[in-house]
């Protein structure tokens, strides 16, 4: 949803609660998070709300990470937000969001899907991953009680494909999981003898959506529209511009650019040396005059006192702190864009989308892919 529009959905969303019984402190609690939102977005001049700004605002305004509360309080907190999104999105919200509210075993398969989970919980895989897993499996037997299916042995070949085709609102990569996850617990029912496919007859390929491997692409004249449109006067600016230079002239991921540290960078050598968030590797690359020049400046000119004194870049508002997510990045390179006059409907418009355009250049410009793969 747009800004200017936060306040009317905000107010119908209030009404609607107050017609599902809730009580007075509680719209209370839910107006006031609302109200202190939509004043965050229209102070740092936010276009389009989505949950990531949800999430910095979250972040910056009470300290805590939206994706992972620890008390009741940080949960009452985040609460108007998720239900802010699913009324504007559906015209109704859900009474919970705590973990596991939203999903019921049918009964009749109750026996079945305890041992799927102890099968799962034997697995050496990571929590996350197993909650994935029986999450899948769970889904699907709620599918199969809904369509009549009442016992295992009544599942047909297509029962699951069915199943698959009914999912067309969700993302290509969530199916591709689900898929995956269907074809393990597959295999495990017909080694039970509870079905008669397993998962590989099922699914004997399971392939990428081709649509996820287009990466966007932006040309060297609207990188130079990018970065000539930042107003370099204001410590915000030269903060803005020294990440737009880091992302767009050294291709660095958002990640390493937000966790970049004073110890990282030789002036002397001109080279910046750190060890890459996403893999772990080092990696030295050089500090290019295009670079090193904005981050001086941000440096001695735009950035304010900080409690985490180790770190380059921090918060462009009080208190000040470390970059705790790269979602303010993101922004930074949408809101950038805007400003430039460039078209992106269709593409990507994020800090990746600099770096493979980067990468993109210089292959146009023979650099060796040895060197690209650098990148």
């Amino acid at each position: 949803m747009k800004t200017k529009d936060l306040p009317n959905v905000a107010s119908a969303l209030i009404e609607k609660m107050k017609s599902d019984g809730y009580s007075s402190s509680r719209i209370e609690d839910t107006t006031w998070i609302l109200e202190h939102f939509f004043n965050y977005c229209v102070k740092h001049d936010i276009i389009q709300v989505t949950v990531p700004i949800a999430v910095e605002f979250v972040q910056e305004s009470f300290g805590f990470d939206f994706y992972n509360t620890t008390s009741r309080f940080q949960t009452v907190l985040r609460r108007p937000l998720l239900i802010l999104f699913e009324f504007e999105e559906f015209g109704n919200y859900k009474k919970t969001h705590q973990r596991g509210s939203t999903t019921k075993i049918p009964l009749i398969y109750e026996t079945v899907y305890r041992e799927f989970v102890d099968h799962v919980n034997l697995m050496p895989i990571g929590l996350k991953t197993r909650e994935r897993k029986i999450w899948s499996f769970t889904k699907y037997l709620e599918y199969l009680e809904s369509t009549g299916i009442l016992t295992l042995s009544q599942i047909e070949y297509n029962t699951v494909h069915e199943y698959i085709a009914s999912l067309a609102g969700f993302a290509p990569a969530t199916v591709r999981v689900i898929k995956t996850n269907l074809r393990e617990a597959y295999d495990w029912m017909y080694e039970k003898k509870y079905v008669r496919f397993s998962g590989q007859q099922m699914f004997p390929v399971i392939r990428k959506d081709p649509r996820n491997k287009l990466l966007s692409y932006y040309s060297k004249e609207e990188i130079r529209q990018l970065v000539s449109c930042i107003d370099t006067e204001t410590a915000a600016g030269k903060c803005v511009y020294a990440i737009i230079c880091l992302l767009t002239y050294l291709g660095m991921r958002a990640g390493d650019v937000i966790a970049l540290k004073f110890r990282d960078i030789d002036w002397d050598k001109g080279v910046i040396s750190y060890s890459q968030q996403k893999t772990g590797n080092p990696l030295t690359i050089p500090l290019l005059d295009e670079v090193k020049f904005p981050l001086l400046d941000y440096i001695r000119n735009g950035r304010h006192e900080s409690a985490d004194p180790e770190y380059i870049f921090v918060t462009l508002y009080a208190p000040y702190t470390k970059y705790s997510c790269t979602s303010s990045v993101f922004r930074m390179v949408e809101k950038c864009m805007q400003t430039a006059g460039i078209d992106y409907e269709g593409r990507h418009h994020g800090p990746h989308s600099l770096r493979h355009s980067l990468a993109t250049n210089m292959l146009a410009e023979n650099v060796p892919i040895s060197a690209i793969s650098n990148i």
